[in-house]
């Protein structure tokens, strides 16, 4: 348990950034990796940005059914990027798929810091922007390494 609403959870913090690592890894593997690979490292970075973007919708779910009055926006909200990761993934091209992503996690970030979620604690706003913004640089890296549309 922490003493303080400030103070970031180890668990929180390690987790967190340890969510990171495959994003980072497939950015990677896309610029310095065995060509063969490139379409597959392309997909599961693609997959799995859509899947995280769906679980900080989930997170917005679970909080806004905590919500004893009027949850309906609270769960219109929570539904969007989950909407975003399914339209993302079904765009033709990689790069506007990444683009679509990208945006999305933009989106949800800004959304988390200018309307956060009722409850959120302080730390975890600061936690999910520090994410976002490591999450959003990823994908630039990944579309720069595919340069396409």
């Amino acid at each position: 348990m922490i003493k303080n609403q400030q103070q970031t959870p180890v668990a929180a913090r390690w987790l967190g950034y340890a969510g990171v690592l495959p994003f980072a890894a497939g950015a990677i593997n896309l610029h310095f990796g065995w060509p063969l690979f490139d379409g597959f490292a392309l997909q599961v970075f693609i997959v799995y940005s859509a899947v995280v973007l769906s679980f900080l919708g989930g997170m917005r779910w679970g909080q806004a059914s905590l919500q004893s009055t009027h949850p309906w926006p609270a769960y219109l909200l929570a539904i969007l990027p989950s909407l975003i990761a399914v339209s993302a993934v079904l765009l033709p091209r990689p790069g506007w798929q990444l683009l679509a992503l990208a945006a999305g996690f933009a989106g949800i970030g800004l959304l988390d810091v200018v309307r956060p979620a009722t409850g959120t604690p302080m730390w975890l706003q600061s936690l999910r922007w520090q994410l976002t913004g490591l999450v959003l640089l990823t994908h630039l890296l990944a579309w720069l390494a595919i340069r396409t549309w």
